[in-house]
């Protein structure tokens, strides 16, 4: 139990639900956690299925960049006692290990040696799957934290929890808005985790379903072998190096009763700064049916193209040559061939006849059905 005699700060709470909207407050939220204890810093990770996304103090991001960048967080035993512990509170090293435990564990060892040494924090379980972990760090030569200390945060902790409920709640809106407003276009679209968990979908999405996609044990399912495993491949690829991730167009051919149908994948970059934002893309379905060519907004939004990239992608769509585009813009050949170039890598084609294919909705010509 927290000691009745003290209060929480008010101000300190209005921060917390800040944050909860505002992910650039997360720092600064920490700080304030730090000087209740007299600690060095603080860092707050939430641990998904995709990836552990994480933000720390100013003072401490280093610090802690250092211990991800060594992959002490895969073989972290703070952690994984603190979750088995299933303590709803905050916890000190020594509720988790003897001193000789402490001693002889190399990650300790390792922390000690970089700056840090003493941890303070909570495990919370956010309705949406996630675990979120809130750790404050002290310089070994500061000595433990107290259980006083502790217990003075867990009045924190309840407002630490709906916070990220909030916070879950609010990301999982943006998704559904977003394919949402897609519906509003005319287009089927869903929202998957890099793991490949359907997150939210419109109503044209739902209708492909079980017919040419499903939501399998794995996640996302497309029933057409070659293009299920590129779906895979992609989201594997966009997983394990999201800062390179971009988009990519995997054609299904007809089958079953289904058109010709292609499957656009968009990353989906939130705040860098946003914990809970999971790492995701947006799944866009086009068809042979749809016998108009998107706008060029929407070309743009759909592969994250610059304005021009996306006139020139449109402009290909119609049948139009590098020359006509480029005396239709009154620019040089060359410059269309180069912007050309940044139209191919993001779309995932290579050639003007994919890309007039992908924006038509029309199956690639090369592909075979299997």
């Amino acid at each position: 139990m927290a000691d009745s005699r003290a209060t929480p700060d008010e101000l300190l709470i209005d921060v917390i639900y800040e944050a909860a909207h505002i992910p650039e407050l997360w720092p600064s939220l920490l700080d304030r956690l730090s000087e209740l204890t007299g600690a060095w810093g603080g860092m707050l990770f939430t641990v998904t299925p995709e990836a552990t996304r994480w933000i720390a103090s100013p003072q401490t991001e280093k610090f802690f960049a250092d211990f991800l960048a060594d992959c002490w967080m895969a073989k972290n035993p703070l952690v994984e006692r603190g979750v088995r512990r299933n303590h709803a509170g905050f916890l000190t090293d020594l509720d988790l290990f003897t001193l000789k435990e402490l001693d002889a564990e190399p990650m300790y060892d390792f922390m000690r040696q970089t700056g840090g040494g003493w941890h303070l924090g909570t495990a919370i379980a956010v309705p949406n799957g996630d675990t979120l972990v809130v750790n404050i760090e002290r310089r070994h030569a500061q000595g433990t934290f107290l259980r006083e200390q502790a217990e003075h945060l867990d009045l924190y902790r309840p407002h630490l929890a709906r916070a990220a409920m909030l916070a879950a709640r609010y990301t999982q809106s943006r998704y559904e808005a977003a394919v949402g407003d897609l519906e509003a276009l005319g287009l089927a679209a869903a929202a998957v985790s890099t793991n490949g968990t359907l997150l939210a979908c419109n109503a044209g999405f739902e209708a492909l379903m079980p017919g040419l996609l499903g939501d399998g044990p794995s996640g996302l399912v497309v029933n057409h072998k070659r293009a299920n495993a590129q779906v895979r491949d992609y989201l594997a690829r966009t997983r394990s190096e999201p800062q390179f991730a971009k988009g990519f167009s995997i054609p299904v051919p007809a089958r079953l009763g289904w058109d010709p149908t292609i499957l656009h994948f968009v990353p989906v970059r939130g705040a860098a700064r946003d914990v809970f934002e999971r790492t995701a893309c947006l799944v866009v379905v086009t068809t042979a049916r749809m016998n108009r060519l998107p706008s060029a907004q929407i070309v743009h939004g759909l592969f994250d193209l610059t304005p021009a990239e996306a006139r020139i992608a449109r402009d290909i769509a119609t049948g139009a040559s590098v020359p006509e585009v480029a005396a239709l813009l009154g620019v040089a050949a060359s410059t269309i061939r180069t912007q050309l170039q940044a139209v191919f890598a993001k779309t995932g084609t290579s050639r003007q006849s994919e890309l007039a294919a992908l924006l038509n909705g029309l199956a690639m010509p090369d592909i075979a059905q299997q």
